[in-house]
C-alpha cells in the first residue's frame, strides 16, 4: 500500500524539529526521517512519498528526488506542502489504496473525501515501531500458560510410575554407588 507523508508534520510529531534548529538543522532532521523510513521499508521504499515545504530546502533543490527508493517532493513555485499533498491526493488513480500520514485536518479531510486511509503522525510512528520491534507474545498470552504441574498432575504422574521405585535397574541407574539405602 503506498504512503503519502506530510514530512514536516511527521518531523514535528517525532520531536525532530525544534527552535532554534541551527545551521543545516532542517536538512539533518529530514535526513533522520528519511533514514527511519528507509530502515522500515527497505526495498519497499518505492511505495513511500514524503512531501516537504521548499523553505529550508537545500539550495537549487529539484522539485522531486529519490532517496534509497523513497520519493521526495518539495513544494516549490509558491505552493505549500499542504497544497501539493492535496493535489497528489486528487491525482491518485487508486485513492482507496493510499495511506495519507498527517495531523493536518485539511489534509485529512481531503484524503477522506477520496476514501484514502488516514493515519495521524503518532499512530503512524507507533505502527512503524511495532513493525520494527514485534512482540512475541502479549503479557496476557504469557500468563495463560501454566507455570508448572498442578498438584493433581503431580499425583497422577507419581501413581503412574510408582512401581519404578522398587525396580532394581532403576535404583542402579539413579544410585549406582548405593548411597540411598532401602528402607525395609
Amino acid at each position: 500500500m503506498p504512503f503519502l507523508i506530510d514530512g514536516y508534520n511527521l518531523l514535528h510529531a517525532m520531536g525532530a524539529v525544534r527552535d532554534p534548529l541551527g545551521p543545516r538543522g532542517l536538512e539533518r532532521a529530514r535526513g533522520r526521517l528519511l533514514g527511519l523510513l528507509h530502515g522500515c521499508y527497505g526495498s519497499g521504499g518505492n511505495q513511500v512519498t514524503v512531501v516537504f515545504d521548499a523553505r529550508g530546502a537545500p539550495p537549487d533543490v529539484p522539485a522531486e528526488l529519490e532517496y534509497h527508493g523513497i520519493h521526495i517532493a518539495f513544494a516549490v513555485e509558491h505552493l505549500e506542502a499542504d497544497d501539493l499533498i492535496e493535489l497528489m491526493i486528487e491525482k491518485e488513480s487508486a485513492p482507496n489504496k493510499l495511506t495519507v500520514v498527517s495531523d493536518d485536518h485539511r489534509i485529512q479531510k481531503a484524503a477522506r473525501r477520496r476514501h484514502c486511509l488516514v493515519r495521524g503522525c503518532l499512530d503512524y510512528l507507533e505502527d512503524l515501531d511495532r513493525e520494527r520491534h514485534p512482540k512475541h507474545c502479549s503479557p496476557l498470552e504469557a500468563s495463560a500458560k501454566p507455570a508448572g504441574l498442578s498438584p493433581a498432575e503431580i499425583e497422577g504422574w507419581l501413581r503412574e510410575f510408582a512401581d519404578l521405585e522398587k525396580d532394581p535397574q532403576i535404583k542402579e541407574l539413579f544410585d549406582p554407588f548405593g548411597f540411598l539405602k532401602d528402607e525395609e
